[in-house]
């Protein structure tokens, strides 16, 4: 049955809104970082920046485990339900009771490390300002406003949330000393974003409640695929962010963050294209369509490592200053994950979403987190660089395109 021109182009326009406004609030982040940071780093100095990405990074397992893959599944359910306030509720409610669930043997193992691991203790109050954006994320339902292709409240709330703290970044921050305070500014406006949009979810007539502790067992079914995908990857990059601690140093952490983020520049314009894209291909996942998004994805990966090429090391200099010049020979082999991530993204969301093969995004994960630990390892051993911790990111990825393009052609779906 062809569907009326009036409901396609409206189709069209929802997924070009949502599309701009994810894009605009990743625009916004990425200006205010390339803002805030250069004096963040002057400030604080890059051995204590360190040791708050690498606190992030361990920070970044609760959070995995807490958001248990929940996202992706409950934001379809939301699309098929779009007009069941009642039904939405449930959705929120069991999301909602079942992240808490998760949430009080993630504290016991917190506290544990906190006061078992000196290098933890040491910054017992950086950890606990930083642990404050898991329960930012309970409380901030993202996904639900992606089921309900209604991005804009997203973005509009944090935008306002991120812009109350940049005055008192340039206020308070003045010293290494300084990095817990830094910590608690940032990650208290992230927490006040989950506050807001808790209570306008009340506002908009959803209840969102605690509930018995059966009716979540479906939704930890059919969210435990994505809960070992995303524990597959945060363990990829987390890892790999722990060893350059480990073996390099603090320091060596900010440079490889610095690289990271010069990557962050092009692909906060291409990584919200999957998300925006998701529930309209999700409804109708021809593989016409898909195979013609993702042809436009690589050309778009390739432009963005060649931008990176060329522009990376003044952007480098801008942010870092001539200190930190090693990120930029880190940061192009990095820009190759770009066009992995969009590919691999495509796959996922276009492919093994739509048929329900939940267990091949997990296997894909495995194979990226094992790849990228073996070739790191292996570098290592070799020589110790941080470029090869780099390089091994991105094998991972292409290994990643090789185990969907197998899985693809198993299904006999041509995209490729």
């Amino acid at each position: 049955m062809q569907v009326p021109r009036n409901i396609r182009r409206l189709k069209e326009t929802k997924v070009l809104e949502n599309y701009s406004f994810m894009t605009v609030l990743q625009i916004f982040n990425a200006l205010i970082s390339l803002v805030i940071y250069p004096y963040v780093i002057r400030k604080v100095g890059a051995e204590a920046y360190g040791v708050y990405v690498f606190a992030l990074a361990i920070v970044s397992y609760f959070q995995i485990l807490i958001d248990f893959g929940f996202d992706s599944p409950s934001a379809k359910i939301v699309v098929d339900n779009r007009q069941d306030k009642e039904k939405q509720s449930f959705i929120l409610s069991a999301v909602f009771t079942a992240k808490h669930l998760l949430l009080l043997p993630a504290l016991a193992v917190f506290g544990i490390m906190l006061f078992a691991i000196d290098n933890i203790y040491n910054h017992l109050a950086l950890y606990l300002a930083i642990f404050l954006q898991v329960y930012a994320n309970i409380l901030f339902p993202s996904w639900y406003f992606q089921g309900m292709k209604n991005m804009r409240v997203v973005t509009i709330i944090q935008i306002v949330c991120r812009l109350l703290t940049i005055p008192l970044i340039f206020i308070l921050i003045r010293t290494p000393a300084d990095i817990t305070v830094y910590a608690l500014i940032v990650n208290g406006g992230i927490l006040l974003g989950g506050i807001t949009a808790s209570i306008l979810l009340w506002h908009n007539g959803l209840k969102i409640k605690f509930i018995s502790i059966n009716e979540t067992i479906p939704f930890f079914k059919d969210a435990t695929p994505f809960f070992l995908t995303g524990l597959a990857g945060k363990l990829k990059e987390g890892l790999l962010t722990t060893i350059v601690g480990l073996v390099f140093g603090m320091r060596d952490v900010a440079i490889y963050d610095l690289a990271q983020k010069i990557v962050s520049i092009p692909r906060m314009f291409t990584q919200n294209i999957n998300k925006a894209l998701f529930p309209e291909i999700l409804s109708n996942p021809l593989p016409e369509r898909v195979k013609k998004v993702m042809r436009y994805e690589r050309l778009i990966g390739v432009v963005a490592s060649i931008l990176i090429a060329l522009l990376g090391y003044p952007a480098v200099v801008l942010l870092g200053g001539k200190d930190m010049i090693a990120a930029f020979p880190l940061a192009v082999v990095l820009s190759l994950t770009i066009y992995s991530w969009l590919v691999v993204g495509g796959y996922l969301n276009f492919v093994f979403i739509p048929q329900k093969k939940y267990y091949y995004i997990t296997q894909n994960q495995l194979v990226a987190m094992l790849s990228s630990l073996l070739f790191c390892g292996i570098g290592l051993l070799l020589k110790q660089d941080i470029l090869l911790v780099a390089i091994a990111l991105t094998i991972s990825g292409f290994m990643e395109i090789l185990y969907c393009r197998f899985q693809t052609n198993k299904l006999n779906i041509n995209i490729n």
